[in-house]
């Protein structure tokens, strides 16, 4: 039987942003259903609407102190200085906001949602997933609820013992690598900017590579900024069979955040949404189908667009040439001013952009070739 595909998402995003000027104020989630729709490349059937996570499932990989102070938090829509040093709750990067419980509750039942799923026999993508920086006793890097180590230790805890995690986003895995550390069932294997000029800057170095039971079992590759296509591409294709061939997933986890793009303002990548897609594709020809999370992305228009993608290969649909008027009209609407002057009008002509290969540099072959010699 045909697996059927599965988006888990919610209208009521809408209503669970973070602050005004912080990164996540954008529509996200949202404006991808709201795109699809006008795209008429979703049906309601194929919509799941999300739920929000049950406390036994927080407590798989998060503390309950830090969970109760995100719970009070929430409830006075403020912070005790005590919550503030101990949990880095309520600062800029980490502010007091209805996203920061509520939101993170509804982006982590969607994660499990999509486990469920899958594990049902469907294809299933949770866009909101893919907070990957919370560590279990602390908010970090706009992530208050790790997902994908809850969805990690969920899959753990149904009995996988060899469950790959990849994470494509452009900044490093830090809060779940650190929570898989010492564990040799899960193997995270993550692409991001070196951390010598990009958050999280402390972690995702090459020289990481797991400890006790989870030694050789974490591969960072940090690339240098202006990565392409091309080079993208290649370290995955270079890498990824290596690593399905030594451990033999029995599952795996993908990671999808979209702060890859050009567009992208928080990273110094440079990929297409065309580049983007065959990352997937590749994933996918190399493993079969996963479980799939969003992540990063802080260009509305971008992410929604790359996710529409993303969606179109999931439900086995043809990307569309141009955009209806109404999908015209919902990218248009959106209330995001562009930081750089380039010209970015191509994104209201279609969803598949053009490809920005290029060459692959000295430094990328190197680390490739540092990471092959391990499989060897």
């Amino acid at each position: 039987m045909q697996k059927k595909a599965r988006l888990v998402g919610s209208l009521a995003y809408k209503k669970l942003r973070y602050t005004n000027n912080h990164p996540l104020r954008i529509p996200r989630v949202s404006l991808l259903i709201e795109l699809l729709k006008a795209m008429e490349l979703i049906e309601e059937k194929e919509l799941v609407e999300s739920r929000e996570a049950r406390w036994e499932e927080l407590r798989l990989f998060h503390d309950e102190e830090y969970l109760r102070a995100l719970e009070e938090c929430d409830r006075c829509m403020c912070v005790k200085k005590d919550y503030r040093e101990r949990f880095n709750i309520g600062n800029y990067e980490n502010p007091v906001s209805p996203a920061m419980w509520k939101g993170s509750l509804l982006a982590t039942g969607s994660s499990v949602q999509a486990v469920e799923l899958f594990l049902e026999g469907h294809i299933a993508f949770n866009p909101a997933g893919g907070m990957h920086h919370a560590y279990k006793d602390r908010a970090n890097g706009f992530c208050f609820i790790n997902d994908p180590g809850i969805v990690l230790q969920y899959l753990l805890e149904k009995g996988f013992k060899r469950v790959l995690y990849i994470d494509l986003d452009a900044h490093h895995c830090d809060g779940v690598q650190d929570f898989f550390y010492q564990e040799g069932r899960v193997f995270v294997f993550s692409i991001h900017q070196s951390p010598t000029y990009a958050f999280p800057f402390k972690r995702g170095f090459w020289e990481e590579r797991g400890e006790g039971k989870g030694k050789g079992y974490n591969l960072n590759i940090p690339l240098p900024k202006g990565v392409n296509d091309s080079e993208f591409l290649f370290v995955l294709e270079s890498l990824l069979p290596l690593i399905a061939q030594a451990y033999k997933p029995e599952v795996y986890v993908l990671q999808l955040g979209t702060d890859t793009l050009k567009e992208d303002y928080l990273s110094k990548f440079e990929l297409s949404n065309w580049g983007f897609l065959k990352a997937f594709d590749l994933v996918r020809e190399v493993l079969g189908e996963g479980i799939y999370l969003g992540g990063g992305g802080y260009h509305p228009i971008a992410l929604a667009r790359a996710w529409s993608l993303i969606w179109c290969r999931m439900s086995n649909r043809d990307i569309p040439k141009g955009l209806t008027p109404l999908a015209r009209e919902v990218l248009s609407s959106v209330d995001f001013e562009e930081l750089e002057e380039e010209d970015r009008s191509y994104m209201l002509d279609g969803l598949l952009d053009r490809p920005r290969e290029g060459e692959i540099r000295s430094e990328v072959r190197e680390i490739v070739e540092r990471a092959k010699a391990e499989f060897c």
